[in-house]
């Protein structure tokens, strides 16, 4: 079975009207998500580099770079906006697969405004590269166990197939962009809480159109670069592929796109649904000054990603479970700002960081999903409180719905864009696939 052509084939040929409404509908959810995130990525940490860095190059005004009032190669204005996207850790995810759709995003909608796309091929795009990049991530679970990070090396194979079906290249063709992002797939799970972490969203981004583009002007590679024996599938799992046939039999039954979960708090995944039990154990009436200590029991998966127990500084912060829950008994929201220096450096967050400890439970297992954190709340009249919390809110099955997302788009853009132009952006996503020109969403938050 030719899994890289095949794919190729569904990704160039399946049509808009094969998609359910409620596809069409959950993809503008996700869009505007995302969106939001690439206007609010430049203020974060990092971000200030990589727009230096694409201004530097300059190069043809192709794509708008939404942190620089600039346009720039449709490769480097996707390599900003992916890398802005990812700083605010605000990325929605799917498991197991462990890929976003916020990879994928910044590449389609800068090819889109240079393209002039519309509507209808940005969803079918997305829709279809994002069940590319899915599909292969479940069959290649042990890359993860090994380090990699598929968000952005499967990300890297997403990206160029939104581009070739935006392109409107052929199974040929779109093959090819396949196999030249599959040279330039990677990233790895040991950089979270760095700067290199949020750029391998960016990174993946880039290489995609990169692929594409090469691709649709003649550049070749393998046919079977996703299954042949050494091949990327064999490559990234030392040869552990689980059940590649899935990727063809499973295609759209439904699509993944179905069982991904947006974040409501910009920080890692893992830390969404202790957050949110704290959050409810405050609103119950339990103060800062009532908590002795608190002990989270996680599996053996979870410390290989929130990695920092005392955070150095933003990105670090947002991986560090002492400082999320400090942040959920202290500040108002569970914002940015939270994860600020000043936050870090604050003698009362300090002070609370060092009342939560972690214990990990070997015996509970090492998988990203399927385990169920056991949390408890030590009070200092004695009482203690335990929960058991096994997903977060907008967590599949329950997906939050266009206007559900609306407030967390808003507390990314409202002050950093006009409020016109605010209307103006959810105006166009409500209405997506009957858009002639998606350049017209982008240049409403351009500037």
């Amino acid at each position: 079975m030719n899994i890289t052509r095949e794919i190729a084939a569904r990704v160039a040929t399946t049509r808009f009207e094969d998609f359910s409404d409620h596809d069409v509908a959950y993809s503008k959810t996700l869009a505007m998500s995302a969106l939001g995130a690439m206007v609010a990525g430049p203020h974060c940490a990092g971000s200030d580099i990589v727009t230096r860095y694409v201004k530097r190059a300059g190069g043809a005004a192709e794509a708008s770079v939404l942190g620089a009032s600039m346009k720039a190669p449709v490769e480097m204005a996707a390599l900003a906006n992916g890398t802005y996207a990812h700083a605010t850790e605000y990325e929605d995810d799917s498991f197991p697969e462990a890929v976003s759709s916020y990879t994928l995003f910044p590449a389609i909608l800068a090819l889109g405004e240079k393209l002039g796309s519309d509507g209808k091929d940005v969803i079918a795009a997305f829709i279809l590269s994002y069940e590319a990049q899915a599909r292969i991530g479940l069959a290649c679970r042990e890359a993860r166990r090994l380090g990699y990070m598929v968000l952005s090396l499967a990300g890297s194979i997403g990206c160029a197939l939104g581009a070739a079906r935006l392109l409107h290249l052929d199974t040929e063709k779109t093959a090819n962009a396949i196999a030249v992002a599959a040279s330039q797939a990677s990233g790895l799970g040991y950089q979270t809480g760095t700067m290199s972490h949020i750029a391998e969203m960016g990174f993946a981004a880039r290489n995609g159109l990169t692929a594409a583009l090469l691709a649709s002007d003649g550049f070749t590679g393998q046919k079977d670069i996703l299954e042949a024996p050494r091949g990327l599938f064999n490559i990234i799992t030392a040869g552990n592929v689980e059940n590649p046939e899935a990727i063809l039999e499973d295609w759209g039954k439904p699509f993944r796109i179905n069982e991904i979960g947006i974040k409501s708090y910009p920080c890692c995944y893992h830390l969404q649904r202790m957050i949110e039990t704290t959050l409810a154990i405050r609103e119950e009436g339990v103060s800062v000054e009532d908590i002795d200590n608190i002990t989270v029991e996680v599996n053996a998966f979870f410390p290989t990603v929130v990695q920092h127990e005392e955070p150095n500084d933003e990105i670090q912060a947002q991986f560090s479970l002492p400082h999320a829950m400090a942040i959920a008994m202290l500040e108002p929201r569970v914002l940015p700002a939270g994860f600020s220096k000043a936050k870090i450096n604050d003698p009362a967050f300090a002070a609370f960081r060092k009342k939560v400890r972690t214990v990990v439970r070997e015996d509970w297992g090492w998988t990203p999903t399927g385990w169920t954190p056991n949390i408890t709340y030590n009070l200092t009249d004695g009482r203690t409180i335990t929960r058991r919390p096994e997903t977060a809110k907008g967590q599949p099955p329950a997906l939050l719905g266009f206007d559900e997302c609306v407030p967390k788009y808003r507390g990314c853009v409202e002050g950093i864009v006009a409020e016109a132009d605010i209307a103006r952006s959810i105006e166009i996503m409500a209405e997506l696939e009957t858009r002639e020109d998606v350049g017209d969403l982008m240049r409403a938050v351009a500037t």
